[in-house]
């Protein structure tokens, strides 16, 4: 599925020290950066689907580290 995703995208996503510090702010930065390669052309409107919804899944998963690890 990453095969057309831009690499400087994946980089940002493999930041989980960020992602977990950080959680909605990264969210953010990942998301427009999504829409930016949209808007480039770099991706499609499936790749631009598949990378929020990555950004999504990577959010939530950071919250719920973020929240485990406060217990």
């Amino acid at each position: 599925m990453m095969v057309g995703i831009p690499q400087a995208w994946v980089a940002e996503l493999d930041d989980q020290t960020a992602l977990i510090t950080d959680p909605d702010g990264r969210a953010a930065v990942l998301s427009e950066m999504a829409y930016a390669a949209h808007r480039r052309q770099e991706v499609d409107e499936d790749d631009l689907v598949d990378m929020l919804e990555i950004v999504e899944s990577a959010r939530l998963w950071a919250l719920d580290g973020s929240e485990t690890s406060g217990d």
